[in-house]
């Protein structure tokens, strides 16, 4: 009898409990279930859009690739407006500063280069466009405003030869020959010889060498 009194006073006891916190424990449940659905659809939103981001980046560089600028242009808007927390709104952003420059419109690439700088979602786009950037600048005769850009780069990471390079432009674009090719050189020693742009840095480096003067043993 004892022991079945004190179930019927745990049952009781227990009706009690659940009509004081039951309909609290239904809201948590619903809530929780709320929260783990919700999440489950907000990755799967993520996942269809960086795929769908994607698909358009590279119907984009296949235009590019293939001289069809007013496709870049066109899947490049959409990227930028339509998938813009995405790192393809960035490339996209780059991709169609490279037409503009192609087409000689350097304050519109200067547009989509700092577009991609602030919006860079990684260290390597972000010092790419700016490095981009840096050269568009000095293309429209801003050395000052190249070297503030750079100057902004922080930690320069894997990139410090083209850092470098970039600075012996200005320096060359200022008259400093010497302090130039001290950078070229500089940046020539932190390249692998496989490194794209070199060849091309070794040809700054060769235009800065000073000239021989008459009588030099040669």
């Amino acid at each position: 009898m004892e022991i079945h009194a004190t179930e019927e006073q745990q049952i009781e006891s227990f009706k009690k409990w659940w009509k004081d916190n039951g309909s609290s424990i239904i809201t948590g449940v619903l809530l929780g279930l709320a929260v783990l659905f919700g999440a489950k659809s907000w990755f799967a939103y993520q996942e269809r859009t960086a795929e769908n981001a994607s698909n358009i980046y590279s119907t984009l560089m296949n235009a590019l690739n293939n001289g069809q600028e007013s496709l870049v242009n066109e899947q490049a808007g959409v990227l930028i407006s339509d998938f813009s927390s995405t790192p393809y709104a960035a490339l996209a952003a780059m991709a169609l500063a490279k037409v503009k420059l192609e087409q000689g419109e350097l304050q519109a690439a200067h547009v989509q280069l700092q577009w991609a700088l602030d919006h860079a979602g990684s260290d390597i786009i972000r010092h790419t466009a700016r490095l981009r950037l840096a050269r568009v600048m000095m293309a429209a005769d801003d050395p000052d405003g190249a070297e503030a850009l750079v100057g902004q780069a922080g930690d320069e990471g894997g990139f410090t030869s083209l850092y470098v390079e970039v600075r012996g432009d200005i320096d060359l674009a200022r008259g400093d020959v010497a302090s130039a090719r001290a950078r070229y050189a500089s940046a020539l020693a932190a390249m692998t010889a496989e490194s794209p742009g070199r060849q091309v840095l070794q040809l700054k480096y060769d235009s800065t060498t000073p000239a021989a003067e008459p009588g030099d043993a040669r």
